[in-house]
């Protein structure tokens, strides 16, 4: 799974922009509230030139404050003391530079200075606005290091429940191959006791097996057509055992062969059929399987004509397996079910995500 970003920055323009724009709000409302006597004492026209250069005025020093507190505290160091003594700095700074500013300015407009009963009051509410932007950006700073503290947690969890689930998906995976094994060497000890050409041949057949098998137990994919290639190998297998008492069929489509599917699980449900279904039977039976892909769903089924639904045949070790492999590996995506066939036996299906390899 690709990280998810966290913008933990905004472009330069959009913060000038932002700047600018809290800037101006600013001087608008500290032009507004030093104009109203204004507008009622002068008349309009000499009034609103009056209001208009108190808010360049205002506009200005706020921009020059605004600014330097923003940029300012971004070069701070992060521990503790040596931030707030830096910030303090960077507040008395920006206020005294913007108050030049706005002085400078009326120097200008005016040719005159700001007049000397007003310099303190501009001084502070320099400082004051400041102090207020220094708070309201260290507030900011402090919410974006904590939201990226709680989405680089939520990128950890994410991390951690893959690799659990690719840690137990590999437990269950190893649990089928001693079981599988084990199940193939009994059968040809057996077979040798009875029958030793066939059970020599059989031993042949087992060993071109494994030699294909083994080393493809360990992947966590395989494709259909590889899974095929091996159910094929271990049915001829097993045809040796049980000769005319084991009827196979197998119809997997060669266009499908392509798709995605968990190695030995199709392995474990033939293993079921012939130790459950059709193994027990005197006559022995059939195993069919088959595959096909409907609406974007790869459905794989084996059906056998043993003794059915019997205790144990729908809970053992092989089939929990499957359903956790399955839980691991899709989610909610798979599914895998038993029914009876007719007119006897079991048809087991899994139904998968028809993913190409």
């Amino acid at each position: 799974m690709e990280d998810l970003p966290f913008r933990r920055h905004r472009s330069w323009i959009e913060v000038l922009g932002i700047l600018v724009a809290l800037s101006a709000a600013l001087g608008l409302m500290k032009s507004l509230l030093e104009s109203v006597w204004t507008f009622i004492l002068v008349p309009f026209p000499e009034a609103w030139r009056l209001f208009v250069l108190t808010w360049q005025q205002n506009f200005l020093g706020a921009a020059v404050v605004v600014l330097g507190v923003a940029t300012l505290p971004r070069w701070l160091p992060q521990h503790r003391l040596a931030r707030w003594t830096g910030l303090a700095l960077a507040v008395i700074a920006a206020g005294v530079v913007g108050w030049v500013v706005q002085d400078s300015f009326v120097r200008v407009a005016n040719g005159a200075p700001i007049p000397p009963e007003e310099r303190g009051y501009e001084l502070h509410s320099s400082l004051m606005l400041a102090v207020l932007v220094a708070a309201l950006g260290e507030y900011h700073w402090r919410s974006l290091r904590a939201a990226a503290a709680v989405h680089e947690a939520g990128l950890t969890r994410i991390r951690l429940q893959g690799e659990l689930a690719a840690g137990r998906l590999q437990v269950l995976q190893a649990q089928v191959e001693p079981h599988f094994l084990f199940n193939s060497l009994a059968n040809a000890r057996r077979l040798l006791r009875t029958d030793g050409e066939a059970g020599r041949g059989m031993l042949a057949d087992l060993m071109r097996y494994l030699e294909s098998a083994l080393p493809r137990m360990r992947d966590d994919r395989s494709n259909l057509a590889r899974e095929a290639e091996l159910i094929r190998a271990f049915l001829a297998v097993h045809q040796i055992r049980m000769g005319p008492r084991l009827q196979v069929s197998i119809a997997v489509p060669a266009e499908l062969g392509g798709r995605v599917v968990p190695p030995m699980m199709l392995l474990t449900l033939i293993e079921n059929a012939l130790k459950h279904g059709v193994g027990p039977l005197p006559e022995g039976g059939a195993i069919a399987v088959g595959a096909h892909e409907t609406d974007g769903r790869l459905v794989l089924r084996v059906a056998d004509t043993g003794r059915g639904l019997v205790a144990g045949s729908g809970g053992g070790t092989g089939l929990a397996n499957i359903r956790a492999r399955l839980r691991a590996m899709y989610g909610g995506q798979a599914r895998f079910s038993l029914r009876l066939n007719e007119p006897r036996g079991v048809v087991a299906e899994i139904e998968l995500p028809a993913l190409a390899a």
